[in-house]
């Protein structure tokens, strides 16, 4: 008979989970011992905040789901940030910790709280494992997680139960459910008619078939940040971008937008984006709208609705669509906002323009929050989904390392690309690339301020104040936890150091200077 901790590792291997992230107490130990006998990998890390944002990072790469553990108390209250970053991005996850014996519960409290009332606002369902229910509720909490819309559930197992012995073992997964995915004849019919579409995807739909999509409908495609590549922006003539936080280029998004007659969201998703997008367009173009529950967020009227799988989603229009867009228009299109990220040998949208250049062409990149992310979620050019990773729901600093670290874990090619107080944040985990001696490369763009926060400051015509500080030398502490570390200047420097840490083993740390005072027009 298994105990509940090798019940849940078993569940977690059933349904695909690779490596288990986070930084084990006392309590948890039964768990972690599960977690390898049944082959999976416990990753320590440096911080619990990093488990969860590597097991958002897990859940989107794999398809599958992520997996996080916590001490009790302070630990729980840490890793707290990346279960609810996979909240509000959307991302199925287990996050687990323990507490202390029930027979003590509320008599003895030392590290302890309501932990529930803790996770309840940031996890889809929160459970209390007992011996008895193991089995049971672990498959209700994985198929809640994986439910439109996913997101992380929380299991908390007492200190007696984890070793207990269970009276019923893992159960398998729930299949998945069936679903046609067949769009009605009369949203066919709607869509048919438009003569100017434009189609809006958020992350939930990046994996339908955007590109044929658009081809068939002969429309505009924009997406959020998130869902950059389910359409081929480096080739596709219905490209036209994507939008969400930077108001100069979404200002510019919203004038070609007044030409719609029709709009197609797919997966649009408000948690992507700022308010100026509350909707975003005029209340006299139709709209439909496709997802995967019934959304009642989208401050806009909805005149078709369609609910149902949106992954591998293809075939919506009616076959003899109207539309007079042609690919010049969105050519057009797509320079107009480009022309804002001319910056110059120092600017940010140069530096990062030259980091892809050098990365491979299946790349994983990450972001970390700030100023660059806008910028870097305009410049690079993605030709598949799921290949550039960020926090855009919760909009955490910290993220990019740990996504990257769960990237480097699974396999793939993978760039970090953080602001320099975001990496100060998180320091630590480059230990932790460095002991599981993966291959992966970290950019820092290094400009010495919160330059988002420092542009606000601006715009209100405040002085600078609380947004300067001080850096490592970024070489040295490189070195010093055994990474290649240099310096790059200029693009032609920064693609030559990226695409060389592509062919090195193990870990590169790369600094790049840049100068912050584009932002100003580029994010607007």
């Amino acid at each position: 008979m298994a105990t509940v901790a090798e019940v849940l590792a078993e569940s977690l291997k059933n349904i695909g989970v690779k490596q288990v992230w986070g930084m084990p107490g006392g309590d948890t130990l039964p768990l972690v011992d599960a977690v390898e006998a049944h082959g999976l990998e416990f990753v320590l890390v440096r911080d619990e905040a990093s488990a969860g944002f590597a097991a958002d990072a897990s859940a989107q790469l794999t398809g599958t789901m992520g997996a996080c553990v916590a001490t009790i108390g302070p630990g729980l209250t840490n890793m707290i940030s990346g279960v609810a970053g996979a909240y509000l991005d959307r991302a199925p996850v287990i996050a687990v910790t323990s507490r202390y014996k029930t027979d003590l519960h509320g008599s003895y409290t030392h590290m302890m709280f309501d932990q529930f009332a803790l996770m309840k606002p940031v996890a889809k369902e929160v459970f209390r494992l007992t011996a008895a229910n193991a089995g049971r509720e672990i498959r209700r909490g994985i198929a809640i997680a994986k439910a439109p819309r996913p997101g992380p559930v929380f299991f908390e197992v007492p200190t007696e139960v984890g070793p207990a012995q269970t009276l019923h073992g893992a159960l398998p997964p729930p299949p998945a459910p069936s679903a046609d995915g067949v769009v009605p004849s009369r949203l066919r019919d709607a869509m048919g008619r438009w003569k100017r579409p434009v189609i809006l995807v958020g992350f939930e739909g990046r994996r339908a078939d955007v590109a044929g999509i658009a081809a068939s409908l002969r429309a505009p495609v924009v997406t959020t940040y998130k869902a950059k590549g389910c359409i081929d922006e480096t080739c596709d003539p219905w490209s036209a971008g994507a939008a969400g936080l930077a108001p100069a280029v979404d200002a510019v998004h919203q004038r070609w937008l007044e030409q719609a007659d029709g709009i197609l969201l797919i997966g649009w998703d408000p948690v992507e984006l700022r308010d100026h997008w509350m909707p975003g367009w005029s209340d006299r173009v139709e709209t439909v709208v496709l997802d995967s529950h019934n959304p009642t967020d989208i401050p806009a009227r909805i005149d078709h609705l369609h609910v149902g799988p949106l992954d591998g989603l293809s075939d919506v229009g009616d076959g003899h669509g109207r539309s007079e867009w042609r690919p010049e228009d969105v050519a057009r299109w797509r320079q107009e906002w480009r022309a804002l990220f001319a910056d110059g040998d120092r600017g940010p949208a140069t530096a990062i323009a030259a980091i892809q250049r050098g990365c491979p062409d299946d790349a994983v990149i990450t972001l970390d929050t700030g100023a660059h992310r806008i910028t870097a979620s305009n410049v690079l050019q993605m030709s598949a989904p799921d290949r550039l990773l960020q926090s855009n729901g919760l909009a955490s600093m910290g993220y990019a390392l740990p996504a990257g670290l769960a990237s480097a874990a699974l396999g793939h090619p993978t760039v970090v690309v953080t602001g320099d107080m975001g990496l100060q944040m998180v320091m630590g985990e480059l230990m932790t690339a460095r002991e599981r001696g993966w291959q992966l490369t970290v950019v820092v763009l290094v400009d010495d301020e919160l330059a988002l926060i420092a542009l606000k400051q601006k715009r209100a015509s405040l002085p600078s104040r609380g947004v300067t500080f001080q850096n490592p030398d970024w070489v040295q502490l490189g070195t010093s936890v055994g990474a290649y570390a240099a310096v790059a200047e200029g693009a032609e420097a920064i693609t030559a150091e990226i695409a060389q840490a592509a062919q090195r083993p193990g870990l590169s740390l790369i600094a790049v200077p840049i100068d912050p005072e584009p932002y100003l027009s580029q994010i607007g």
